[in-house]
């Protein structure tokens, strides 16, 4: 999703993105009521936005899309150079800014803020798989009627099924910590 409110400069983008990432659908709004339709309708998986617009700028559209989806890589764009404001949209969440006079820059920048959402999706993915994982883990090993148990290099048991009360007097608790020849005097 492009928020540009000059056509020439909207082309320039297009033209640099599209140098980087041929197959891609493109949508150019120039005010925040269309953006914010835009997000619903069109769902971006990247927003390129310029600083400044009439009656809205890339700040808003940086603090709405993050609060639509924190994962949403936010380019801004500006046409002058001011280290201060590049530093104001980087510590706000922008994941880039490119200056317009190096427009050349947008393609790899936009190859690049997708290539890392897809990379945090990935590892979002694989914590909430190893999360389930460790959930049907906790649960054989906490209903299971054989004793189960781990140890580390040194042999100290780290944990112990609950099903340790079925076959000695020590506890689950008294266990831990100790060595696993303790089970077997």
């Amino acid at each position: 999703l492009l928020v540009e409110d000059l056509p020439s400069d909207a082309m320039l983008a297009e033209r640099e993105i599209r140098k980087a990432i041929s197959d891609i659908e493109l949508r150019t709004v120039d005010s925040e009521e269309e953006f914010t339709k835009a997000l619903e309708s069109f769902s971006p998986d990247l927003v390129i936005t310029d600083y400044k617009l009439p009656g809205f700028d890339g700040m808003e559209a940086l603090r709405i899309s993050l609060t639509k989806d924190p994962l949403l890589p936010v380019i801004i764009t500006t046409g002058s150079m001011n280290e201060d404001i590049a530093v104001e949209c980087m510590q706000a969440g922008a994941i880039n800014y490119v200056i317009k006079e190096h427009i050349k820059r947008l393609g790899p920048a936009v190859k690049n803020a997708l290539e890392q959402k897809k990379d945090k999706l990935e590892k979002i993915k694989v914590e909430n798989e190893l999360k389930i994982s460790e959930e049907k883990y906790r649960t054989i090993f906490n209903n299971v009627q054989d004793v189960f148990y781990q140890i580390d290099m040194q042999g100290r048991i780290l944990d112990i099924s609950p099903s340790i009360k079925n076959t000695t007097t020590y506890t689950r608790e008294e266990l831990i910590g100790t060595s696993v020849l303790v089970l077997y005097d």
